[in-house]
């Protein structure tokens, strides 16, 4: 008997699937020199995708996948996914939840810390031989001197609130909903950064792009940005153009307009620390994820509950 399709649109996608996959049969589309053709001539066999949560699934695939049960988000994100299309056919879309959260809000402070305690500048510093002939280097300000805006509250912004309350510095956040938090809701994205020394986004990554060049311009060149959501959140044009002009005195970047990012893109960009979209990739959170992940199309063969079905 043919083993039900699993449509995996991201190479990656075929790692984190773990052992279930050898119970499917996988519609590689990266592989497919025609892959419109493979779907027309498989999907009717598919139940399950795997995806990042980034590629477009919308009304165009769904339709013509029409035995589809699970679309599976192995992260957190589930922007590409058109939600209530699936759900009109009675498909089942869930994500990570909150299986790696911690780990990002961890990484957010890891960026936080490198950029107001300059601890990038400082080594390089250091081994450039600029101690030895220009002497200290100017004062950082204290991480309780700063006033930390939160974009986005969600389990991931709260779990980064949570972390800097022992800095004492002042907290804030916006989203779009009002929420009970221990920490003042602001009006908007902008009056956000008009407030914040360093302003974190965490926000979902189908938000569009709430932090545009106006949020950018308003954070000032005193002041420092974290992006830990998803790059299309941020105008990254307006982000680097700021580094460069010195209207913005530093970023902390995990995500990316395009990703990977092209190094070359980044070259002659001061005062900004990059990292590979791996906030939430530590062995233990990768490990929950695989095993989300698993329980997930496990549903999609033989029925069952999901861990975190999203309803909107």
């Amino acid at each position: 008997m043919a083993k039900p399709g699993l449509l995996l649109i991201y190479p990656y996608m075929e790692y984190m699937g773990g052992l279930i996959t050898d119970r499917f049969d996988l519609l590689k589309l990266w592989e497919e020199s025609d892959p419109d053709g493979a779907i027309a001539e498989r999907g009717a066999g598919v139940v399950a995708i795997l995806t990042t949560g980034n590629e477009p699934i919308g009304p165009s695939l769904i339709d013509r996948l029409p035995n589809l049960k699970v679309i599976v988000a192995v992260g957190a994100g589930y922007g590409g996914i058109d939600v209530p299309a699936a759900r009109k056919r009675g498909i089942i879309v869930t994500n990570a939840g909150d299986t790696h959260s911690g780990d990002v809000a961890d990484h957010a402070i890891g960026l936080i810390l490198g950029l107001v305690q300059k601890l990038w500048f400082n080594d390089t510093y250091v081994r450039s031989g600029e101690w030895v002939e220009k002497g200290y280097p100017e004062h950082r300000r204290s991480m309780s001197a700063e006033r930390f805006g939160i974009l986005g509250l969600g389990r991931i912004g709260r779990a980064i609130g949570d972390r800097l309350v022992p800095f004492k510095g002042e907290i804030a956040w916006w989203g779009p909903n009002p929420k009970d938090a221990p920490w003042p809701r602001l009006s908007s994205p902008l009056e956000l950064a008009k407030w914040s020394t360093v302003l974190i986004v965490a926000g979902r990554g189908d938000a569009g792009q709430v932090v545009t060049k106006e949020v950018v311009d308003a954070v000032g060149g005193d002041g420092y940005i974290v992006n830990v959501a998803r790059g299309a959140v941020i105008d990254e044009e307006a982000i680097i153009a700021a580094l460069c002009e010195g209207r913005l005195a530093g970023a902390g970047l995990d995500v990316f307009a395009t990703e990977p990012t092209p190094p070359q893109r980044w070259a002659d960009v001061p005062n900004v620390i990059l990292s590979p979209h791996m906030a939430g990739q530590t062995i233990e959170a990768i490990a929950r994820l695989h095993e989300a992940a698993a329980t997930h199309l496990k549903t999609a063969l033989d029925g069952g509950a999901v861990l975190n079905e999203i309803l909107a």
